[in-house]
C-alpha cells in the first residue's frame, strides 16, 4: 500500500529553502499591499480584436502517419501526474509525491529528482499543482499559489508569494485587476518565455462571470495571466475577450471557455478557445496578427444550456467528459509545425489532432482517446503521458508521418 503525503496546501513551510520572510521581505509585501489599495491593482491589459479575417488553407500533405505505443517503466506514483519533453528526455511530475522522474524514448527510467524532504535537492512544496521547464531549470506552482524555481541540477533557488488583497472588487474595474484572476487548477496551461510564467485563468468571483455577467464578460475577461519572475509580480493580463462564435449560443458554450495556448521561442503566442474552431496568433507585445484554422472532424457540440453559475459548477465536470472542444495546443519549434488536440466526445472511438505548417492545415487525424501533444525527440513526435491508475500503467504516444511525394 503506498501512503501519499499531502502537507497542508493553506500553509508556507518554515523550511530553510522556502522563502525566508525577512524584514526587507515584510516591506515588500506590505508595499504591494499598499500599491494595490492605490491603484486598486490595476495591471497592462491587452485590448480585443477579433475583427481580423481568417487565412484558413487546407492542403492535406501528410501520409502514413505512425502511431506505436510505448509503455513507460513501473514507478512508486500517485497517478496525479504531469508530463513535459525537455533537453531530448521525456519527464514525468508526481503532483502528490513531488517527484520528477526522467525517461528515455525507450520507456526507461533514468533518473529521479526532488521529493517530499527538506534537503537543498528536495522539496516542501506540499502539493504540485503544474510545472514548466525553464532555460535555466525548472518552475513549479503548488496549489497555495506560490511560486518555487529550481536550477538546472533540481536544487532550490528561489520561492515567492504575491500578495492578494482581500477587497470588495468594484464591478467597474474588476476586469483590469490581476488578484481577481486564479488558475484553471483542474484544466491548467503553464508556459513560459524569456523567464516569465502564463497561465490560463479565469474570474475568481461567483457575481461576475459569463453567466451573470455575459456582455460584459465576453469584452472584458482575460484568459491568460502572465507572471514576472524576476520582479516576483504580475505581468499582464492576455487573451482578453472572446471571439464572435461565443455571441452565439453564449449560455451553451459557458462551461467551454477557457484557452489552450503555446509561447514559441520568438515569442509568439498562439492561442485557441474551447468552443472556437480559430486559432489566434499574436506577437510578443500580444498585438493580433492573424488568425487561422478548421472545425475538428465529427465532434459533438451539443452542449448543456446552463444558465445559472450553479448549473456550470453541477455540469463542469460531465459535460467536458462527454462532449467535443479543443483541448490542448503546442508548438513545435524544431520543425516549425503546430498541432492542435481535440476531444470528439464519448461516443466517437478516437479524438482527433489538427497539423499546421505556416497556416496552412496539412493534416487532420484520429488519435487514441486523450492523445495531447507533448513534443518532438527526432524523429517522433510524443503524447502527454497518460496515466491509468486502475491498470496501475503509464503510456505514451509516439507519432511519425512522411509528407506526399
Amino acid at each position: 500500500m503506498v501512503e501519499i503525503v499531502i502537507e497542508n496546501s493553506c500553509r508556507l513551510e518554515k523550511s530553510r529553502h522556502t522563502y525566508n520572510y525577512t524584514i526587507m521581505n515584510i516591506i515588500k509585501v506590505f508595499s504591494l499591499f499598499l500599491i494595490c489599495v492605490i491603484t486598486g491593482c490595476s495591471s497592462k491589459k491587452t485590448t480585443p480584436n477579433f475583427n481580423i479575417e481568417p487565412t484558413s488553407t487546407k492542403e492535406y500533405s501528410i501520409e502514413n502517419v505512425f502511431i506505436d505505443t510505448l509503455r513507460l517503466d513501473s514507478i512508486v506514483t500517485s497517478f496525479e501526474i504531469e508530463s513535459s519533453i525537455n533537453n531530448d528526455k521525456i519527464y514525468l511530475v508526481d503532483k502528490y509525491f513531488n517527484y520528477i522522474y526522467e525517461y528515455n524514448t525507450m520507456g526507461n527510467v533514468l533518473n529521479r529528482y526532488l521529493g517530499t524532504g527538506r534537503a537543498r535537492n528536495e522539496t516542501t512544496i506540499g502539493q504540485i499543482a503544474t510545472h514548466t521547464f525553464l532555460d535555466d531549470g525548472l518552475f513549479l506552482l503548488n496549489q497555495s499559489g506560490a511560486y518555487y524555481y529550481y536550477d538546472k541540477h533540481y536544487n532550490f533557488k528561489d520561492m515567492f508569494i504575491i500578495s492578494y488583497v482581500n477587497q470588495e472588487w468594484n464591478r467597474l474595474n474588476i476586469y483590469e485587476i490581476p488578484q481577481a484572476y486564479t488558475q484553471r487548477y483542474s484544466d491548467i496551461v503553464c508556459r513560459q518565455y524569456e523567464g516569465n510564467v502564463y497561465f490560463n485563468v479565469h474570474l475568481a468571483h461567483e457575481q461576475v462571470n459569463i453567466i451573470s455577467s455575459t456582455k460584459e464578460h465576453l469584452r472584458k475577461n482575460a484568459n491568460i495571466l502572465e507572471i514576472n519572475s524576476k520582479m516576483h509580480d504580475f505581468g499582464r493580463l492576455l487573451a482578453v475577450g472572446y471571439p464572435k462564435s461565443y455571441y452565439e449560443d453564449t449560455y451553451n458554450k459557458a462551461i467551454m471557455s477557457s484557452v489552450n495556448f503555446d509561447i514559441d521561442k520568438k515569442g509568439t503566442f498562439y492561442v485557441t478557445y474551447e468552443a472556437d474552431s480559430l486559432i489566434y496568433v499574436y506577437d510578443k507585445d500580444f498585438t493580433m496578427l492573424k488568425c487561422y484554422g478548421f472545425a475538428g472532424r465529427d465532434m459533438d457540440l451539443d452542449y448543456t444550456l446552463t444558465t445559472t453559475p450553479k448549473e456550470v459548477g453541477k455540469n463542469y465536470r460531465t459535460e467536458r467528459n462527454t462532449k467535443g472542444y479543443y483541448n490542448w495546443l503546442e508548438y513545435v519549434d524544431e520543425t516549425g509545425v503546430l498541432f492542435r488536440s481535440y476531444k470528439k466526445g464519448e461516443k466517437a472511438t478516437f479524438d482527433g489532432l489538427q497539423i499546421y505548417k505556416n497556416g496552412v492545415m496539412i493534416g487532420d487525424i484520429d488519435v487514441p482517446k486523450g492523445f495531447k501533444l507533448l513534443g518532438y525527440i527526432k524523429p517522433y513526435y510524443y503524447s502527454h503521458i497518460i496515466a491509468d491508475d486502475k491498470k496501475e500503467t503509464l503510456t505514451i504516444y509516439k507519432l511519425k508521418y512522411n509528407f506526399q511525394e
